[in-house]
């Protein structure tokens, strides 16, 4: 799942980053967001401070992101900018799953603020205000959050021959069971029961 969500997060990134003009620039570059909640219900706020890669199709925004309270997560982001309005959603992949609403606008300096809501699945929720600046116009030196590996996947220090072989007993045969046949036969001279009227 993680390692999905990573290529996930990757293809997005490059996808975007292929299409983008020259004249579309806007706000495409690596981001720091810095998030301080007025109001909380639950858990500590997962977007304390986020980075994230952005990519500005004419008004359109797309991206990805990534933070480390209180773990390492990587998210998505869309949005829009209108004039100096933006207006950003962002899904955190992780769980709980969480989701965030930024509506703000940019100064003359280029930097972004605004407020933002934000809820998970389990009913916690935070709002209150956010700064981002741009920290490099360069994307590809985004990097998404160190995941656990998945408990399925084995890690491995050594080589190969580190593994086992372990012999697996032949599956049990199992004796057909038999079932009783009835055959029932009728012939010219049987004589059939008749409703009575």
């Amino acid at each position: 799942m993680i390692r999905n969500t990573i290529l996930i997060l990757a293809s997005l990134i490059l996808i975007a980053g292929a299409g983008i003009a020259e004249n579309d620039a806007g706000l495409t570059g690596l981001w720091a967001f810095s998030c301080e909640a007025d109001q909380i219900s639950g858990d500590p706020l997962p977007l304390e401070e986020f980075s994230a890669a952005l990519f500005m199709m004419g008004p359109a925004i797309s991206g990805a992101c990534t933070g480390e309270t209180p773990d390492p997560w990587n998210g998505m982001v869309t949005g829009r900018l209108d004039g100096s309005g933006l207006d950003l959603e962002i899904l955190l992949i992780k769980r709980p799953l969480t989701a965030a609403r930024m509506t703000g606008s940019s100064d003359d300096s280029g930097d972004i603020a605004g407020t933002f809501v934000c809820s998970d699945e389990t009913g916690s929720g935070w709002t209150g205000s956010f700064s981002a600046s741009m920290t490099s116009p360069e994307t590809a030196l985004y990097e998404p959050a160190a995941s656990d590996p998945l408990p399925f996947v084995p890690a491995v220090s050594g080589g190969i021959s580190d593994f086992e072989e372990v012999a697996m007993a032949p599956p049990a045969e199992e004796e057909p069971k038999k079932r009783e046949l009835q055959v029932i036969s009728y012939t010219r001279d049987t004589i059939y029961a008749r409703p009575v009227m």
